[in-house]
């Protein structure tokens, strides 16, 4: 498997195109947790001012369930899309910055890091919210029981521990009763 060195690219060997076919190790980056190696295709193209990257990444990565906290297996097939550009060809106003055109990054020297790029690739693939079924139960609030182990559960641990937020409403609550 390749290392992540792979991914930088002298602008100087290539005239028109190039691709990159690399299969990453899981441990290629530690923003992520990946299960699987990641295979990757990039094709860069030059431009009078610019180089347009396009691919994908194939991979598959870990995550917890947002209700019960199980790890789940995520497969993952993400698009790599951006265009480098020379700082002279376009403006980059201090207001307007690179990150408000949409994949636009400055080309600064000769060689082109595409490692970050593969990694935001893989991010933005991952759901906002990871479940491990559809209906999963979740933990018991009171003891951290997971629900979906035990259906019946019957929690004797009823006495809810409150924030002083809650505390406040609790007793806001028992005045109006009185």
């Amino acid at each position: 498997m390749a290392k992540i060195h792979e991914l930088i690219v002298d602008l100087n060997s290539f005239e028109f195109k190039k691709t990159i076919d690399v299969v990453l190790d899981p441990d290629f980056t530690e923003e992520i947790k990946l299960t699987s190696a990641a295979e990757t295709h990039i094709e860069l193209y030059k431009d009078k001012d610019s180089i347009i990257v396009t691919g994908s990444v194939k991979t598959i990565l870990e995550e917890n369930c947002a209700r019960c906290l199980k790890e789940v297996s995520i497969p993952i097939e993400g698009t790599i899309e951006a265009t480098y550009v020379l700082q002279d060809s376009v403006v980059f106003e201090e207001d307007r910055t690179s990150a408000d055109l949409d994949n636009v990054l400055r080309l600064e020297g000769d060689l082109l890091d595409l490692s970050e790029r593969v990694i935001e690739a893989i991010i933005v693939e991952v759901p906002q919210k990871v479940l491990c079924k559809r209906d999963c139960a979740g933990l018991c609030p009171y003891c951290g029981a997971n629900l979906n182990d035990e259906q019946n559960h019957s929690c004797q641990k009823r006495e809810e521990i409150q924030d002083e937020w809650h505390k406040a409403i609790s007793d806001l609550r028992e005045k109006l009763k009185s």
